[in-house]
């Protein structure tokens, strides 16, 4: 009776909302947005007139209609990603229609402005609500980041982690939370389950990439309840042009193991840009790296490809269809004796991926583009043979299948006056099903797991330039909890003097007690598989956080600068733990997850920008943290060893650094960093005599990059490269060592010090 109540109230609003339309008038504006140098038209460009509430957005045609306002005087106020604000005064005769042609600038200051995907669509980021951080190609280049796992370091608030030596897991953290807490998304649909989450961050191929949207906490409605820490959300590349490029780049890890990787992308487009289709592919050889001379691999082997398209066809102006697939395959292992098989070897730990993934999109627009109707359908299958075990366990061999299947559908109004002032309304429902399966049977260990969710979901976002507000929520029915769960999300930017803005944020979420990425990972640690099992009486985790701060940006003809300041605090309830249990009968070790005590992390996040020139541009972000148990927590099953209120891995300060020059038009140079401060790290029994807990060492990862570019011919470009990566060789010196070393025990920089060179050629 409850579902049914709200959802009684919210067919009622949206009735409301749309006798907010008013009365007839008598002129109309029609027009198109287009870049000043290419002419070609410009998607989501903010069309509004000053004085008024109307307001529309450009189609991907760069069209755009304003009807029925008072013939007069008008200032057009037009911004777009990527493009300097124009405004253009325009007078309207009774009883006609306007028709102009606007030509956007390129703008200078690239990071003047990102992509907003808290509200699904483009806004300047002074004029939102909710702060996202993007990351871009041009980033990747600079920061030599080849996989995601890389790039991701380099956004405030975000740090990525490997977590065994073995496979060569790794799980990325937001605001110091577990990798948990956080949603991965591929154009803004949660279709990466959780077998592909658990090496995920490898897997996706960062040339079929076109931006990565990351917000920090779960502050929008309109994604999942379980991002307690925050989205990443991976837009692919949409075919724009007749383009092609193909990179190679060779690294050699610590001077001496190779690793290869190849990739190309391609797109075609019809001339009248109503039809296209992108091609990408890659493929990965990566030797294993010793870092001690014992024989075992701290980075494992990797054999690696994927191929994949993105296709859309526009059937008329109002309306796009967008079809996708990829195909994954992935081989890793990581131990001794490689050139033996899995169960001949003294430690191995080895998984073989086949994924497929699709989707498609059907989008619609209604009344002169202000309304928008999105239907969405993906799915993804997902096959993994495995082997884990030690000292030529013959039984450590298992499979791991999972099918994930997402339908959504969506409704955004964009509303001339809602109240007080324009607003942008948007609802939608979301059906998952993922069906997890995985099994050894040697170590007589099964985890099955269905899981159900249906999402209704509504956000409305008020924005001018002076406030914008949004306040959403979700009901969520998970099948793993009892009871529907109710979220809402309150958000607020507040302009107070010049380009100083306030921000503030609260948020309730919720995790259920379910597996995910790292939990299909077995780790190998004193010479014993480590397995996973749930507490008969586990509960749900729930979450309630708090954000604020300000931002404030200065810029000139010749200069850029853009400074944040983002506090944030997140208490967990029933907050997971997992302990270790015993022993099966197969002399496997036991951990059980079940409810810890109240658990808190608060901290503050700086992030900066500043472009003192054309040719320079420095970026960077610090995180100042801690995460705390009230009460102190067992980690291990040794009674001598002391428990914790710390929260583990989890150092109390870190951040990144990156400047890209380019002096001379042909040379760029590159140089980059992150730093991890000290944090406290579980060392268990096996190469060593008695479980203990590590503080580790702080560490800067320092990369240089130096690229020369030069014209092929008319139609063609090169690109070649290189540099160091970890120049300092900052990393960890205590790796344990032979079939007892405890594979969980690893932190610092994923790679030690690594020279590459690269080789681009591409399409102008």
């Amino acid at each position: 009776m409850k579902l049914q109540y709200i959802l009684t109230i919210l067919l009622l609003t949206i009735s409301l909302l749309h006798l907010q339309a008013g009365p007839d008038h008598i002129a109309h504006i029609s027009g198109q947005v287009i870049d000043s140098e290419t002419k070609e038209p410009i998607i989501d460009a903010i069309i509004s007139l000053e004085g008024t509430r109307s307001q529309t957005l450009s189609d991907d045609n760069g069209n755009f209609q304003i009807k029925n306002i008072h013939s007069g005087k008008y200032i057009m106020h037009i911004q777009a990603l990527g493009y300097s604000i124009e405004r253009e005064e325009i007078n309207l005769a009774p009883y006609t229609t306007k028709k102009v042609v606007i030509e956007l600038n390129s703008e200078n200051h690239e990071l003047a402005e990102v992509s907003v995907t808290a509200s699904l669509s483009r806004l300047k980021r002074d004029v939102s609500p909710i702060v996202v951080s993007q990351l871009t190609p041009k980033t990747f280049e600079a920061t030599q980041s080849l996989t995601l796992s890389q790039g991701l370091n380099f956004s405030p608030g975000v740090r990525v982690e490997t977590t065994c030596q073995n496979c060569g897991s790794q799980e990325v953290r937001i605001n110091g939370l577990e990798g948990h807490y956080s949603e991965i998304l591929i154009n803004s649909q949660p279709v990466v389950g959780a077998l592909t989450k658990t090496y995920g961050l490898d897997q996706i191929p960062l040339n079929m990439v076109d931006e990565i949207n990351i917000i920090r906490g779960g502050n929008s409605a309109l994604y999942g309840s379980h991002a307690i820490g925050g989205v990443i959300d991976i837009i692919t590349k949409e075919p724009e042009s007749n383009y092609y490029e193909i990179k190679y780049n060779l690294s050699l890890i610590d001077g001496k193991s190779a690793d290869n990787m190849l990739l190309f992308n391609t797109s075609l487009v019809d001339k009248n840009k109503t039809s296209g289709i992108s091609v990408f592919g890659n493929m990965r050889s990566r030797n294993p790296w010793d870092a001690n001379g014992d024989g075992f691999s701290e980075i494992g082997k990797n054999r690696a490809s994927s191929l994949g398209f993105s296709s859309f066809l526009k059937p008329n102006k109002d309306s796009k269809v967008i079809a996708e697939y990829r195909y994954t395959s992935e081989e890793r292992r990581g131990g001794d004796s490689f050139d033996k098989p899995p169960h001949e070897a003294n430690i191995a730990e080895y998984s073989d991926f086949k994924i497929h993934s699709g989707s498609a999109d059907y989008s619609q627009y209604f009344n002169d583009n202000k309304h928008r109707l999105n239907i969405h359908v993906s799915i993804q299958d997902a096959y993994r043979d495995s082997y884990f075990g030690a000292e030529q366990e013959p039984n450590g061999y298992g499979k791991t299948t999972e099918l994930t299947l997402i339908g959504n559908a969506k409704y955004e109004m964009n509303i001339d006056n809602l109240l007080f002032m324009p607003a942008k309304f948007i609802s939608g429902y979301t059906q998952s099903h993922d069906m997890l399966r995985n099994e050894i049977p040697g170590y007589n260990y099964k985890q099955n797991q269905n899981i159900n969710i249906g999402t209704l979901y509504f956000q409305n976002e008020w924005q001018n330039e002076k406030l914008s507000i949004a306040i959403g929520a979700r009901l969520e029915k998970h099948s793993l909890v009892e009871n529907v769960n109710i979220m809402p999300r309150v958000n607020a930017r507040y302009k107070i003097v010049g380009n100083v803005n306030l921000r503030g944020g609260y948020t309730v979420g919720y995790r259920a007690p379910e597996i995910t990425g790292g939990d299909l990972d077995i780790p190998i640690q004193g010479g014993k598989a480590t397995l996973l099992s749930f507490a008969d009486d586990i509960k749900p985790e729930r979450s309630r956080s708090f954000s604020g701060g300000f931002d404030t940006k200065f810029y000139n003809e010749n200069f850029y600068s853009y400074f944040l300041v983002e506090g944030f605090f997140t208490r967990i309830n029933n907050a997971f733990i997992d302990r270790v249990i015993g022993e099966n009968e197969t002399g496997n070790t036991l951990v059980q997850r079940e409810n810890a005590n109240r658990a808190t992390i608060s901290g503050i996040n700086f992030e900066t920008s500043i472009q003192p020139s054309e040719w320079l541009q420095i970026d960077g972000g610090y995180t100042i943290q801690r995460g705390r148990y009230k009460s102190p927590e067992r980690w291990s099953d040794d009674e001598t060893v002391e428990p914790t209120k710390d929260m583990l891995r989890s150092p109390e300060q870190y951040g990144f650094i990156s400047a890209m020059a380019t002096p001379q038009s042909p040379f760029s140079i590159a140089v980059s960093g992150t730093y991890t401060g000290s944090m406290y790290v579980p060392h268990l029994a096996g190469y060593i005599e008695n479980d203990e807990l590590k503080k580790t060492p702080q560490f800067f990862d320092m990369t240089t990059k130096i690229a020369y570019s030069f014209k092929l011919n008319a139609y063609n470009k090169v690109e070649i490269s290189c540099g160091v990566q970890n120049i300092f060789n900052s990393r960890q010196r205590d790796f344990d060592k032979g079939v007892n070393r405890d594979a969980d025990y690893i932190y610092g920089p994923s790679l030690p010090r690594t020279y590459f060179i690269g080789l681009k050629l591409s399409s102008f």
